[in-house]
């Protein structure tokens, strides 16, 4: 069986375009501008959500049925809802969060140590 070099081409090169999901330099390269910060929830994470998650994510009718609005809210949806997952996606994604990208690489880098390191509190 003879194997064509384009579609072995075309193949590696679909593979390679479509394997890298994160858009975020200082989670994809260990490197990061931000100020280094252990992030607790009370002093960091609230601040972010308010401002970038909870205008969708509040109320009677959250989107996604996925509430944002205090602690024990955002511990489950990074546990089981893939926040940390989502966050990190290409804005070309359709479940890319926010979906205006509002997130800046350090409240991305914020988000995922805060879960890295058990979701403190305080």
């Amino acid at each position: 069986m003879r194997i064509n070099s384009f579609s072995i081409l075309v193949t590696t090169a679909f593979i390679g375009l479509n394997s890298c999901q994160y858009n975020v330099e200082s989670v994809l390269y260990g490197t990061s501008d931000c100020p280094p910060i252990e992030a607790t929830y009370q002093m960091h994470i609230a601040a972010i959500i308010e401002s970038k998650c909870e205008g969708c994510h509040s109320g009677n009718s959250p989107s996604g049925g996925l509430l944002l609005t205090d602690y024990d809210y955002v511990v489950s949806a990074s546990a089981y809802n893939g926040l940390g997952e989502r966050i990190q996606l290409p804005l070309s994604d359709p479940n890319a969060m926010p979906p205006n990208g509002g997130l800046s690489a350090c409240d991305v880098e914020a988000l995922l140590d805060w879960v890295a390191n058990g979701t403190p509190f305080e």
